[in-house]
């Protein structure tokens, strides 16, 4: 729940920021134009009030192209991709810009402050210069910020989609471990404390920490043994074999969380639950620095109609969409089903903390 409410404040931060602070961060970028223009524009290393006076009357054409650049040009032209007429209008504002000023102080400057002597230091080239770079400086800046906009919602409706897609537990698995718990308590078992901490594990893991976007890898592993565990009681030794095997070292390693948990319940569902004969489940994880191979192999049974209608193919098509979501080019996902064997192979490449 904290996690989730410093990403909510990180968001109500940046939108503040890119949208209610829209002037002030306009004001700042015309103040540093400005004072950076008057240095150029100061002869002497102390600025006289002519010099003020000049650059501001200097940058106000700029100032009032570059702004029909940002609102008219750019959302007309540049974003619904008419290219060739904003790269046209591009450069008739930019001549535009520079010949307003070139008249300002050819000819109107002497009606709007009388009692001065202003002269243009600059060709009309040179004054065509400073209008490009400005007009291009502004177009640059606007496409930054809307390509840091469109990330961020980005970001935040992949992180949307993961939690829609995000595995839940079973809510047959909960009932049937209550009923296995109490089945312990009833039977005075010396396993009823334990099974009664995984089961709280599992769940704490499920409630709590799930929100993340991602998990530690040895957590992740922990959580799926608790489940196994719990899961192995309340079948016969004898008729199911479930083996759960990890290899190699997990350090800092960080996954999608409940990733695993489809998988499992597949398994478990159309191999030991579908059948009476002997059955098996073999789950495996293979670590080497940052390649995870998960590898899980049950027999084929028949599961009881009334789950597989209410689950089967659900948790496993979402956990495609989460890896090609969180792991696109980074991960490979093999499913194969013979006449005895259902096998799922996947291999990750996984990021560090």
């Amino acid at each position: 729940m904290k996690e989730r409410s410093l990403k909510i404040n990180r968001e109500k931060i940046f939108h503040v920021l890119f949208d209610r602070l829209q002037i002030i961060w306009h004001v700042l970028y015309w103040s540093a134009a400005y004072l950076i223009l008057l240095k150029i524009f100061s002869f002497s290393e102390r600025i006289e009030k002519i010099d003020a006076l000049y650059t501001l009357v200097f940058i106000f054409p700029i100032l009032i192209c570059t702004y029909l650049n940002l609102y008219v040009l750019i959302p007309f032209l540049l974003k619904k991709t008419r290219y060739l007429w904003y790269a046209a209008a591009f450069i008739l504002l930019a001549f535009g810009s520079a010949g307003m000023i070139h008249m300002l102080f050819e000819r109107w400057i002497d009606y709007i402050l009388k009692g001065y002597y202003f002269i243009s230091y600059d060709e009309y080239s040179v004054l065509l210069i400073y209008a490009f770079v400005f007009l291009a400086l502004s177009t640059l800046l606007k496409l930054a910020k809307e390509w840091a906009v469109y990330t961020r919602r980005e970001k935040h409706k992949r992180m949307v989609q993961l939690r829609n897609l995000q595995a839940q537990i079973n809510p047959h698995f909960l009932m049937n471990s209550l009923q296995t718990i109490y089945s312990l308590s009833l039977n005075k078992s010396e396993k009823t404390p334990e099974t009664i901490l995984q089961l709280s594990e599992i769940l704490k893991f499920s409630i709590y920490e799930t929100s993340q976007d991602r998990v530690s890898l040895k957590r992740e592993i922990e959580v799926m043994k608790d489940y196994v565990e719990i899961y192995r009681l309340r079948v016969d030794p004898d008729r199911a074999q479930i083996s759960f095997d990890v290899e190699g070292m997990t350090d800092d390693l960080v996954i999608l969380p409940l990733l695993f948990l489809p998988f499992l319940e597949n398994s478990f569902k159309h191999g030991i639950q579908g059948t009476e004969k002997r059955s098996f489940v073999e789950i495996r994880f293979q670590i080497r620095k940052n390649n995870l191979n998960f590898r899980i192999t049950n027999n084929c049974g028949h599961p009881d109609k009334i789950e597989n209608e209410a689950y089967s193919g659900i948790g496993i098509e979402n956990t495609k969409k989460r890896l090609a979501i969180s792991y696109p080019g980074k991960h490979q996902l093999d499913i194969r089903k013979n006449d005895d064997t259902f096998e799922v192979s996947m291999d990750i490449i996984l990021e560090r903390k």
